[in-house]
């Protein structure tokens, strides 16, 4: 296994101050380029992936796509005064980019949803970029894991017969129908899940998918 690149939003991206079962698997040891943002759209999550497997040729890839409805916007210092430090919840950039994330808190926002957005195409997006990952993955004989963080609304897209992915499975009910979601904290608004979910998360990837041969519950001893 040379190098494990993974793509996907709050629910993996390793990088933040809340535990992850991207960060579970890296205190783990395991060799893995995080390329996922906070709050970030499947655009973002797909073309990340996209570039990464050129850029560092992974032997495995992990996608964990997000939820639709998911706003990028490239700030700047005018668009940071008026939509970054104006919005509620998504007071914040990543890269010079406002994951605005799928909230209508902001009026901007509002108007958007309103006038200018379409599932339709932001569901054919994310099929047609998805698409492209898997067959980037199959020429150059890279193992290719898809999760989905949020439900999503397929509507029979005629390229998922081609893509290998479980619609029916997603990390958040998943985690709301387990026996981890009793240790949620509700009080912070955040729909991140705990800790404890988060270990026996890595765990279950590691098992389904990218079977390294250790003793991963020694390894736990480490994340707290």
């Amino acid at each position: 296994m040379s190098n494990i690149l993974i793509s996907g939003c709050g629910m993996s991206f390793s990088s933040q101050e809340r535990p992850t079962w991207v960060k579970v698997l890296k205190v783990c040891g395991l060799p893995i380029t995080d390329v996922g943002g906070p709050a970030v759209s499947n655009e973002w999550i797909l073309n990340s992936l996209i570039n990464g497997i050129v850029k560092h040729k992974p032997s495995h890839v992990i996608c964990q796509l997000t939820g639709t409805r998911k706003l990028d916007v490239e700030s700047n210092d005018e668009r940071y005064n008026e939509l970054v430090k104006t919005d509620s919840m998504r007071n914040f950039t990543y890269k010079n980019i406002w994951p605005s994330s799928s909230s209508t808190n902001h009026r901007i926002k509002k108007d958007y949803y309103k006038w200018l957005y379409s599932e339709k195409i932001d569901v054919d997006n994310t099929a047609v970029k998805l698409f492209a990952v898997s067959e980037m993955c199959k020429t150059r004989n890279i193992e290719l894991y898809i999760i989905q963080g949020y439900s999503i609304n397929w509507n029979d897209h005629h390229l998922l017969e081609y893509v290998d992915i479980d619609i029916d499975f997603n990390m958040e009910d998943y985690y709301k129908q387990g026996e981890f979601y009793k240790f949620h904290d509700h009080e912070s608004g955040m729909n991140i899940p705990c800790k404890e979910f988060m270990k026996h998360f890595a765990k279950k990837v590691n098992k389904d998918f990218i079977k390294f041969d250790f003793d991963i519950d020694n390894k736990l001893k480490k994340f707290i």
